[in-house]
């Protein structure tokens, strides 16, 4: 766990907040599939052509245990526009259970 939440901050470990972010990443890569398959969008057959990069941050008060998260999210999909993309992502966003 990193040293600034209270851990070693020893390398390859994982804390909550890395775990929570792949999966939701995994799932809004899905949801993407799903979503541009619904709209006739063929997304490309390669995994590492469609990417979703997930960033989870603690936000709030660790003293007063007031926490919460935000989630960065950066979508790559080669071969599609970006107004296709941009279509894709508001339709995972819908139907993604996170």
């Amino acid at each position: 766990m990193a040293k600034t939440l209270g851990g070693t901050g020893d390398k390859g470990k994982t804390n909550p907040e890395e775990l929570f972010a792949a999966g939701y990443g995994a799932c809004f890569q899905s949801a993407m599939n799903a979503s541009a398959a619904s709209m006739g969008i063929k997304m490309p057959g390669k995994k590492e052509d469609s990417v979703v990069d997930a960033t989870v941050h603690l936000v709030g008060d660790m003293k007063t245990l007031d926490m919460g998260i935000r989630v960065d999210m950066k979508v790559r999909v080669k071969g599609l526009d970006r107004a296709e993309v941009e279509k894709v992502v508001a339709k995972a966003e819908e139907v993604c259970p996170y």
